[in-house]
């Protein structure tokens, strides 16, 4: 029970500075990749790097902090970008999440497990690119889905499903190369010893 709740306030804190961070980039739009303010999709969605990290560490221990960050981030930082029923959203965002994994796994392509004291390449960091494309791809379908239905709008708009996929691929790749510049940092200075070095 301890355990869960550790981890329920660790994934929570992370996944609500992913939002944080996201929502300032957001509004700065120093891209200008949305001039009209339309609800579309952002193209870099740094949350969905917190939804697949903390599952790929911590699982199912993870979904209470992640849902509660789902629920709580839109309406701390701005509930108005979010659209009606995002609450029952959420949950469909973290079963892409979820069934990405499971399926990564049960296909056996990689063998499940990474770290940031690996060296960047294909085989090291394969389960987390293939979970970041499924899990893209699910999420953009679900989500865009379950809005259509609750928000009754007849039809799902293939740009915004395309931008809501490439968003969270581009978010997570983004957390996923901050973190491991941070931590690859950390390590060159001695500030964190490096598993393989320790005596």
């Amino acid at each position: 029970m301890i355990h869960t709740i550790k981890v329920t306030i660790t994934v929570y804190v992370f996944a609500m500075f992913c939002y944080s961070v996201w929502y300032f980039l957001q509004v700065l739009d120093i891209a200008n990749m949305n001039p009209n303010g339309e609800w579309v999709g952002s193209l870099c969605y740094l949350p969905h790097g917190a939804r697949v990290l903390m599952f790929c560490f911590f699982r199912y221990h993870s979904l209470p902090g992640l849902y509660l960050a789902e629920i709580t981030g839109p309406a701390l930082i701005h509930h108005n970008d979010y659209m009606e029923g995002w609450s029952i959203a959420a949950i469909a965002s973290l079963f892409s999440v979820v069934a990405a994994v499971e399926l990564v796994k049960w296909t056996r392509a990689t063998p499940g497990f990474f770290s940031f004291f690996k060296e960047v390449n294909f085989e090291n960091y394969k389960f987390l690119y293939l979970v970041i494309i499924v899990s893209s791809l699910l999420n953009g379908l679900l989500v865009n889905l379950i809005l259509s239905v609750i928000n009754s709008i007849s039809s799902i708009s293939v740009i915004t499903v395309f931008r809501f996929a490439v968003g969270d691929f581009l978010g997570a790749t983004a957390v996923i190369a901050a973190l491991w510049i941070i931590f690859r940092t950390l390590v060159d200075t001695r500030l964190i010893v490096d598993p393989k070095i320790e005596d």
